[in-house]
C-alpha cells in the first residue's frame, strides 16, 4: 500500500513540474518562439508544395496536348485481316 501511495506522490510531482515547466515557458515567451518557428515552416513548405504540384500540373497539361497533337496512328502491317472483318464495311 505504501508503494502505491509513493507512485501516486511521484506521479504527481512530475506532473506538476512538467506544467511548471511550460508554464515558465510560455511566460518566458520561448514556447511561443517555437511554436511560431514551427508554423512558419509549416507555411513555408505549403508554399513550396504548391508550386511543385502547380508547375508539374502545368507541364502535364501542355504535354498532354502536345502527344495528342503529335500522336500518330499505328498501322497493323502483319496479321491474318482481312477488309471485310473491319467494322462499318458492307453494312
Amino acid at each position: 500500500m505504501i508503494k502505491g501511495i509513493l507512485s501516486a506522490i511521484l506521479g504527481a510531482l512530475i506532473f506538476a513540474g512538467i506544467i511548471v515547466g511550460l508554464l515558465w515557458l510560455l511566460a518566458s515567451g520561448l514556447l511561443i518562439g517555437i511554436f511560431a518557428f514551427i508554423g512558419a515552416g509549416i507555411i513555408i513548405a505549403a508554399i513550396l508544395m504548391f508550386i511543385i504540384i502547380f508547375v508539374f500540373a502545368v507541364i502535364v497539361f501542355f504535354a498532354f496536348f502536345y502527344y495528342l497533337a503529335e500522336k500518330k496512328p499505328t498501322v497493323q502491317k502483319s496479321g491474318n485481316y482481312n477488309l471485310e472483318d473491319e467494322k462499318g464495311k458492307n453494312e
